[in-house]
């Protein structure tokens, strides 16, 4: 028998060495088989996630009506300043039923006048898409640059916000519910609808606890304890049933839900603009003649001085084929839904954050390039649930941003680059990340090894995170771990090469 053995066993060793960057993960493996069984997998389902939960393309913009910037008396590189033209354009996109594309010529347009930061360019309807005549990305031939002259501290210049985003308590949730299954018993649905987009709530240190287990919880985390203390919830979802009680989601739960007796799980109303975008223009800033290198957190300047795009409170919404050269703060985030960034690129002097997506859920970042242009690559934070950073690349040392207030379910997947250490966030506000972080084909970048300690209880480390989950983990130095909760396959590249994008194929098979 031994003679049988032993060419059959050289023959799968060869294989597996010749292989070995193409091995299936195993937790890909009880994804599928749960899947198909109806039992809860190690894995969250990250395929909802961006425009549509990116079952439908970011629609083109060609069939919508177009305001021109210099119609409004806008004029590119006249070295005159043109806020208050493109806001009249914006006004007129928003006077329009269905809103409007606000169109730039090639050129440079000059924006921030002075040093107020209350002053912004506001987008207060659905609908709008600000759109140019090309950033430069993909070797664009023409270009519209957008740039910032003067610093505006705390300002967002372009700032997509409905006026009204305040939400009402609709129903409360009175059954537990597993994480990754899709629907709830509520007291009283007699004011949701199939359609209807609502936020689950939740806050109570008694929950916190139960959630983090048998994790230890330092006293100085003060965000976490108390009456009014907690983790903060906050899941957006969408309608899709209503069967007596029971209500329906189209996306799925990412926490377990878990009823306490100190305080209720709410559904609230969730109110948002919707299909506005942002393409094809390269904003850039005054940042990159301020006379001193950028150091984090040495004062507002450096962290806050020029920040160029918000979008709260949108969903169905996107960023694309944008550059952003030389800002502070590039793209930030607040409780946006089913929102797509992506071949968006950061470049020139270096700032504080490139991309922060925070509460909200399913916001995605694909095919995007960080360069070490800011001190954060991508990022979340603040209840966040179900972020996904996929195709992306950062710089070497550049982390990406887990800027505390304990996400939930955030993807890094098949990233080139970066590390994670100098995370974000006030002490009070660790840990940085709840459960099921998962880092999937993640290529450390790093001028020194690394050891990380995700749970260290003697100091206070710049990285606190329950339990990730790492597949596929390489590194171009040694990189060390304590307290991960799973680590597969670390040094070689595994299959799927993108959990996104096979997950995403895996459900519109079904």
């Amino acid at each position: 028998m031994r003679g049988i053995i032993r060419p059959v066993f050289a023959c799968c060793l060869l294989f597996s060495v010749s292989a070995q960057a193409q091995k299936v993960a195993p937790l890909w493996e009880d994804f599928v088989k749960a899947k198909k069984s109806g039992n809860t997998p190690v894995l969250p389902d990250f395929s909802y996630a961006g425009y549509n939960f990116s079952e439908t393309a970011i629609p083109a913009v060609s069939g919508k009506k177009v305001f021109k910037v210099d119609d409004y008396g806008a004029r590119p590189n006249d070295e005159q300043f043109d806020d208050a033209a493109i806001q009249k354009a914006v006004a007129a996109a928003e006077a329009n039923p269905g809103g409007g594309v606000v169109f730039f010529s090639p050129g440079k347009y000059l924006i921030a006048g002075d040093e107020d930061a209350k002053k912004q360019i506001r987008i207060s309807k659905s609908g709008i898409v600000l759109k140019g005549s090309g950033s430069g990305t993909d070797g664009a031939k023409t270009v519209t640059e957008i740039y910032q002259a003067n610093m505006r501290i705390n300002g967002r210049q372009f700032l997509f916000k409905p006026d009204d985003s305040a939400a009402d308590k609709l129903t409360t949730i009175v059954q537990d519910a597993g994480r990754e299954t899709f629907a709830v018993v509520v007291k009283d649905a007699s004011k949701l609808k199939v359609g209807q987009d609502i936020v689950i709530r939740h806050r109570s240190e008694e929950y916190t606890r139960m959630y983090f287990g048998h994790l230890a919880l330092k006293p100085e985390w003060t965000r976490l304890f108390g009456d009014n203390g907690g983790m903060q919830i906050y899941e957006i979802h969408t309608i899709s049933g209503i069967d007596g009680n029971k209500v329906s989601f189209k996306n799925p739960l990412h926490y377990d839900i878990r009823m306490v007796k100190s305080a209720s799980w709410n559904i609230e109303a969730y109110h948002a603009l919707e299909e506005c975008g942002i393409e094809d223009i390269l904003f850039s800033s005054n940042w990159k003649s301020y006379p001193e290198e950028f150091i984090h957190h040495k004062n507002e300047i450096h962290d806050y001085a020029y920040e160029a795009v918000g979008m709260e409170y949108v969903k169905n919404s996107w960023v694309r084929n944008c550059e952003f050269h030389d800002w502070n703060e590039g793209i930030f985030i607040r409780s946006g839904y089913k929102v797509t960034v992506e071949n968006t690129h950061f470049r020139g002097k270096k700032g504080h954050a490139s991309v922060h997506a925070r509460t909200g859920y399913g916001v995605l970042i694909r095919n995007c390039t960080f360069n070490g242009a800011q001190h954060h690559g991508a990022g979340t934070g603040y209840a966040a649930a179900g972020t996904v950073v996929t195709n992306c690349s950062l710089g070497t040392d550049q982390n990406f941003d887990i800027h505390s207030g304990q996400p939930n379910a955030t993807l890094y997947d098949n990233i080139d680059g970066g590390v994670f250490y100098n995370l974000g966030g006030p002490l009070g506000g660790h840990p940085h990340h709840g459960k099921y972080l998962v880092l999937w084909n993640f290529y450390h970048k790093s001028d020194k090894e690394q050891h990380y300690n995700f749970w260290d209880m003697s100091r206070r480390r710049n990285y606190t995170i329950a339990e990730p989950i790492l597949v596929g983990f390489r590194s171009n130095k040694l990189v060390t771990f304590e307290n991960a909760g799973i680590n597969e396959l670390q040094g070689k590249e595994v299959l799927p090469k993108s959990l996104f994008e096979a997950q995403l194929v895996l459900r519109m098979r079904k």
